[in-house]
């Protein structure tokens, strides 16, 4: 079954990482999602890891993975007659979302003026490292500067020892569900209007979003988070959130107050009914305890966070992360596993909702697992994915089809490298 949600819209998509999730979203909710990069492919297709260790760009993960369901057409940017292409399809696009240089498509006539020109109801989303204003609007880009920029890897590593890089570049996901999202907002008015418009994403700025409380904390509380490892808190009076367990960590916040103190009791009679803990530990009242919050720490809180911690880290010492997250649901306690692939992927709740993909890859000769759908609408479903295109696999079915090229045509733009 297809999708149905965006049905009948189409997008081109001429982004490399910093938003190549954009164009994926639309395939995965039934857009028509032609990507268009150099005849030599995208730089996406060069990214590392690489399936069974063969490097091209069919064995690309990153390609397999996030250009899934999507057309592929070559054009050449440095040929007037392959910007030539790129122009008549933004006129047939409803959308497009790019990731040049600023600038760089504007001095070649692609840019929002010269595209809005030609079509009127085109929402074009541009996806810049630091947006399009400020003293900083022009600097490079790689990953890691946009986690250092945008604040997140001053949170992450351990206290008095340099930041930490995040695990696997991500900056351009977070920039291409943006462009996804506000590119579909944009919509609504054009229902009534008629009219596009264009959108800037800052990729820094969607870094900053991911900070959540922290953003806050300077103006509300006077102060700013800093870098503690596993644990939370202030210095005087930080607990410890990751734990081992048998077979890997878990997360679980130990706190009290209305919202977190049920959780500590619930854990703490769990203990208790292994034989762990102190017998004090039962008799707290877990929903006024707040050290640190109101007052100074006294040396009888450090003592029972102390022994609190301790009992909990041999607890979590007799069970494995299935274990400890299945008992943890039961009793409402504030847990869960730090997972990694494989409990993802054994993960009962997406097993039952069938949220795992089986997609043909006749290109590779096999089928792969994908992630399913995120949702599941009746009225508008979201179908079945297909494989990643080739380089250029769709150029005859849109140059011939949708551009009404004749095969003289397209012969001739391959012969001047056009495509």
């Amino acid at each position: 079954m297809p999708s149905e949600l965006l049905k009948g819209f189409r997008l081109l998509d001429l982004t490399d990482e910093k938003g190549a999730l954009c164009g994926k979203m639309f395939a995965d909710l039934g857009a028509e999602v032609i990507k268009v990069e150099p005849p030599a492919g995208c730089s996406t297709r060069s990214i590392a890891p690489f399936l069974d260790d063969v490097r091209d760009a069919e064995h690309c993960l990153y390609s397999i993975a996030y250009h899934a369901g999507k057309k592929s057409v070559t054009a050449n940017l440095e040929n007037a007659d392959g910007r030539k292409l790129v122009a008549e399809l933004a006129k047939r696009a409803d959308f497009l979302v790019e990731s040049y240089p600023l600038g760089y498509l504007d001095s070649i006539g692609l840019g929002y003026d010269a595209l809005a020109k030609l079509n009127q109801r085109l929402i074009y989303t541009s996806i810049t490292p630091f947006g399009d204003k400020g003293p900083g609007k022009d600097y490079k880009w790689v990953d890691i500067v946009s986690w250092a920029a945008g604040g997140m890897m001053y949170m992450m590593g351990e206290k008095g020892k340099p930041p930490l890089q995040m695990s696997l570049p991500q900056a351009g996901l977070h920039a291409g569900g943006e462009a996804a999202i506000s590119s579909l907002i944009a919509h609504y008015p054009r229902q009534t209007s008629g009219l596009g418009q264009k959108i800037i994403v800052n990729m820094e700025a969607c870094i900053v979003w991911t900070l959540m409380n922290e953003q806050s904390m300077p103006l509300l509380h006077g102060n700013f988070i800093r870098r503690t490892g596993v644990f939370t808190g202030s210095d005087d009076a930080r607990r410890k959130m990751v734990y081992d367990c048998k077979d890997g960590h878990i997360s679980i916040l130990v706190a009290g107050g209305v919202v977190f103190g049920g959780s500590t009791r619930a854990l703490v009679n769990w203990m208790a009914e292994k034989g762990f803990g102190y017998p004090w530990m039962k008799e707290k009242d877990w929903v006024s305890w707040v050290p640190g919050v109101f007052m100074k720490m006294t040396e009888q809180d450090h003592k029972e966070i102390d022994e609190l911690q301790s009992s909990i880290q041999a607890f979590f010492n007799t069970m494995t992360k299935r274990e400890i997250y299945a008992e943890g649901l039961k009793r409402r306690i504030f847990l869960a596993p730090v997972a990694n692939v494989a409990d993802i992927s054994a993960d009962e709740q997406l097993k039952a909702r069938d949220f795992w993909a089986e997609v043909d890859h006749d290109t590779l000769g096999r089928k792969l697992t994908f992630p399913g759908p995120f949702a599941k609408m009746s009225a508008t479903p979201i179908g079945s994915m297909k494989r990643a295109p080739r380089v250029g696999e769709h150029n005859d079915e849109i140059y011939r089809g949708l551009l009404e090229l004749t095969p003289a045509r397209i012969g001739e733009l391959r012969a001047a490298r056009a495509i």
